[in-house]
């Protein structure tokens, strides 16, 4: 599994795990982990090569992957046990990560993540239109 279990300690503390654990099995814990991967993947599929990212272990995860995917489960977590009671921190940084997300996969944001590679092992870069005629403006 990409998340370990001292990956949360880093971002909340143990008595607001178990709060969001309340009533929940180590079944519905996972799911709200996959639902989380499974959305970053989405949004990093198109240029990153998001199953050997998900792929690695202990300290070959990229950091930055681990936390905004643990920021997404945490939010999952509140929406589906107590949303009425959720720190606006936790919304924050669950949007926060979307938005990063959608740079990156925009491409208007870089990453340090390992690009998809053609068939011959080079990287696969995206296609970029340029014109050397400047753009005209011809609304009346």
């Amino acid at each position: 599994m990409f998340l370990q279990e001292e990956d949360y300690s880093a971002l909340i503390r143990d008595e607001i795990k178990a709060l969001l654990q309340e009533g929940y099995s180590s079944t519905k814990m996972k799911a709200a982990e996959q639902m989380a991967i499974h959305q970053v993947k989405n949004y990093l599929s198109g240029k990153y090569d998001a199953q050997s990212i998900f792929e690695q272990e202990g300290t070959n995860r990229n950091s930055h992957i681990v936390m905004i995917t643990i920021d997404l489960v945490l939010y999952h977590l509140y929406t589906s046990t107590i949303p009425d009671r959720m720190p606006t921190i936790r919304a924050e940084r669950y949007q926060d990560a979307i938005d990063w997300l959608k740079l990156v996969a925009s491409g208007n944001a870089m990453a340090d993540l390992p690009k998809i590679n053609k068939a011959n092992g080079d990287a696969l870069n995206g296609i970029r239109i340029s014109s050397k005629y400047k753009p005209n403006n011809h609304k009346w």
